[in-house]
């Protein structure tokens, strides 16, 4: 018999897309909230180099599979 507590995944991969594109993969635990995934895409080398200096204009967040960062 399978042990429950080994069927439930820990971490899951979030995909940070910027303008659409993926542009990063994030290991984080499945119960992250919203604001926290938020500050580590934002955080994220690559997306920081894919916005080029611009602004962030609005962030949509669907925890934790999906951050999708629209540049201004």
């Amino acid at each position: 018999m399978a042990d429950p507590a080994y069927l439930v995944d820990d971490t899951v991969t979030c995909v940070v897309q910027v303008q659409g594109k993926v542009r990063d993969r994030l290991e984080v635990p499945a119960d992250v909230d919203d604001d926290t995934l938020r500050e580590l895409a934002l955080a994220s080398d690559k997306v920081v180099a894919a916005l080029a200096g611009r602004g962030v204009r609005t962030v949509v967040v669907r925890a934790p599979r999906l951050v999708n960062v629209v540049p201004a």
